[in-house]
């Protein structure tokens, strides 16, 4: 049995080499096709992220107007940052609301404290909520970001044939 396993792998590795001795590969091809198809996943990712984000904001029924009471940044350890807004609102069945979100940079240069926003929430649990300052997420980007994805991933699927060629002789 141990004798006739080794004829038959021999004999594979045989016809895997005849194979492939008749191939060029192009390992950068290859290489870069996973590049591609990797950022193009990122950016399907991100436009669906974008779009069930969008269809979570457009759910909240409810709508007020909330107060700003404070600007704050939040240091990470890389240096980067993050930038939080804290305000409260006053819901339709009258509950007042204290919250905090992040927003952008943009955003948080922009907006004062006491500075009146607009505030979606959900009805039900009015602690869901976010600010709207500067409008809801675009599905326009949701839609960039796609074809975007789209024409990576192709790119980088198409890239793996053409990394196998016949070798001229």
């Amino acid at each position: 049995m141990g004798v006739s396993l080794n004829l038959i792998k021999r004999d594979l590795i045989f016809i895997d080499n005849k194979e492939a001795a008749g191939l060029k590969i192009s390992f950068s091809g290859i290489l870069g096709g996973l590049i591609c198809i990797g950022i193009g996943c990122f950016f399907l990712a991100g436009s669906w992220g974008i779009y069930l984000e969008h269809n979570r904001i457009q759910e909240y029924s409810g709508r007020t107007g909330g107060h700003i009471t404070k600007k704050h940044f939040r240091v990470a350890a890389d240096g980067s940052g993050a930038y939080y807004l804290d305000y409260w609102f006053v819901t339709s069945r009258g509950d007042k609301i204290n919250a905090t979100s992040g927003i952008s940079r943009q955003q948080w240069d922009t907006l004062k404290v006491d500075d009146t926003i607009e505030v979606r929430y959900d009805l039900s649990n009015p602690g869901r909520n976010i600010p709207l300052y500067g409008g809801n997420p675009s599905l326009i980007s949701a839609f960039f970001m796609l074809v975007l994805g789209t024409v990576l991933a192709v790119f980088g699927a198409l890239r793996f044939p053409a990394s196998f060629k016949k070798k001229h002789k």
